[in-house]
């Protein structure tokens, strides 16, 4: 009996571990567009846009009506973001998702040729953007080193050891390009939301069969505990 209930013990200790390696960390803000430009979540500032509009639970631009959040993260180093949208005119070429200098330089995360980039990071540019259909983006930051997502796949990691996914002044600016230069390379589409977590986090969901040895797992505790009443 004591060795039965130290496997049970060892196992249910293994499947809480692989579970909660692919848990998210804690969602901190989240912006779904019901009505207003509102944190959901009441802990974060109004986003503020650019000549959108807000209908049907989405906001809804064209070029470079964008939206800024001023005061965005928790820990600007050590971060996740992720973003539900659709873009509605051709991809070829940049179209900038986040910039994070305030509109004043180039660099920053970017439709590139219908995949996703950071300009400025790295010359990969991975994944597939279809036209008028939605998409997930996330990006995490953690020890300096960024990673990309889409649809909760992992595309790519990049060094970003000087700082170019830092926001300054934690500001962060979407569906926005810079300033900076005369290209002002953006695109026309909506956004469903933007969620901001408090820590980096990998963006893959937990396979359904961990969830179901976890949960038989747990039976076969339970099991034990009546087998040993009995």
């Amino acid at each position: 009996m004591l060795i039965r209930k130290h496997i049970l013990r060892t196992f249910l200790l293994l499947s809480i571990i692989f579970t909660s390696a692919s848990v998210h960390a804690a969602l901190i803000k989240s912006y779904d567009f019901n009505g207003n430009l509102s944190d959901t979540l009441l802990n974060g500032n109004d986003l503020v846009a650019s000549g959108g509009t807000i209908n049907a639970g989405r906001y809804e631009f064209t070029n470079n009506q964008g939206l800024q959040l001023s005061s965005a993260l928790e820990n600007i180093n050590e971060y996740a973001i992720e973003i539900k949208f659709q873009t509605n005119t051709d991809s070829s070429g940049y179209s900038k998702l986040i910039d994070y200098d305030n509109l004043g330089l180039d660099e920053g995360l970017y439709i590139f040729n219908g995949g996703v980039t950071f300009f400025g990071n790295t010359t990969t540019t991975a994944g597939n953007i279809p036209l008028n259909t939605d998409v997930i983006v996330a990006i995490s930051r953690s020890a300096d080193v960024i990673s990309v997502y889409l649809n909760n796949t992992f595309l790519f990691s990049a060094s970003d050891d000087i700082g170019r996914a830092v926001p300054a002044d934690n500001n962060l600016n979407f569906f926005e390009d810079d300033t900076f230069t005369i290209q002002r390379e953006s695109f026309a589409g909506s956004v469903d939301y933007i969620r901001i977590y408090n820590e980096p986090t990998t963006f893959v969901p937990v396979p359904a069969a961990v969830w179901l040895f976890g949960s038989a797992l747990l039976g076969l505790v339970g099991y034990s505990k009546r087998k040993s009443i009995t």
